[in-house]
């Protein structure tokens, strides 16, 4: 009775505590009003992190705390309808919070407390930082090359789809000795490039364009952003892989025992005349394993 209580609240020493297995249903559900609903422990003591009360939770020191595969959908689906769907955080300043290798598509804004880079491959092997230039205003750029006189240079069709066309801007600088250069006339498909006072010169040049995104509303420059999640304190360094010892497990029996007492039932006679016949024996290790 006692070793039947004590495999349904899901206790093992060396092997496994709980094993679900289901051809067509849940193989494990976890329901909890007030606390976890399903917690997995490996390698590390109860007081190796503050305790967190969360639908799932997986700690380990030596392995992956929680694991999830799929080859047809998503491995691991996360939703909140009141705050972040996932959050990541590191205790080592030298590991990333997050870590993706292959795409990464999002629906939405990314927001950055601090820099966002590229990481550039060397000739010498190495990999290098280049940075992103911030703007306050959502804009899209363009680049080329023509040459004079009278130059009309035409909008590229694919960059006129996508910004604004009738606020865009042009930077022109000529790659020859000239007057100078001026725009004279920007209409939505092109626009027209002259030399200054009146010349004549046929040199080249080259241009940057800069228009305003087309498909969404400019956001108020410099707008306030609210970063909600202040990184939660760092949790202590997690303790060695402890060693099971005799003393070990037979505190572990100990609060076994004390649990099934606990739980059983009103008017259990019988299982305690049992434990009492048995005080110098386990009633739920076999005696081999004393």
């Amino acid at each position: 009775m006692v070793h039947e209580q004590a495999r349904r609240s899901g206790l093992g020493y060396e092997g496994g505590g709980v094993l679900g297995r289901s051809s067509s249903f849940y193989g494990v559900w976890g329901v909890s009003f007030y606390d976890t609903g399903i917690k997995g422990v490996s390698g590390v003591g109860e007081q190796a992190y503050p305790e967190t009360r969360a639908g799932v939770v997986g700690r380990s020191n030596t392995v992956h705390g929680v694991i999830g595969t799929s080859t047809s959908n998503a491995g691991v689906f996360s939703y909140s309808s009141n705050g972040p769907g996932i959050v990541g955080m590191t205790g080592n300043p030298a590991s990333p919070a997050g870590a993706y290798f292959g795409d990464v598509k999002i629906a939405g804004n990314v927001y950055a407390n601090n820099l966002k880079g590229a990481v550039v491959p060397f000739p010498d092997g190495s990999r290098r930082a280049l940075y992103c230039m911030e703007s306050p205003e959502v804009w899209f750029e363009d680049f080329g090359s023509a040459k004079l006189a009278r130059a009309v240079v035409k909008l590229d069709a694919n960059f006129a789809k996508v910004i604004k066309r009738g606020d865009y801007r042009v930077f022109v600088t000529p790659e020859g000795n000239c007057h100078g250069l001026y725009v004279r006339r920007k209409s939505a498909n092109n626009f027209e490039v002259r030399e200054l006072m009146g010349g004549k010169s046929s040199i080249a040049f080259s241009y940057r364009i800069v228009g305003r995104r087309k498909d969404i509303k400019q956001p108020r420059r410099f707008a306030k952003i609210d970063m909600p999640l202040p990184p939660p304190p760092r949790p202590p360094r997690a303790p060695r892989k402890p060693v099971p010892t005799a003393a070990g497990l037979r505190a572990f029996i100990a609060r076994v025992e004390k649990e099934a007492r606990e739980r059983a039932p009103k008017g259990a006679e019988k299982v305690r005349a049992e434990m009492r016949r048995n005080r110098g024996q386990s009633p739920i290790m076999p005696p081999r394993a004393r």
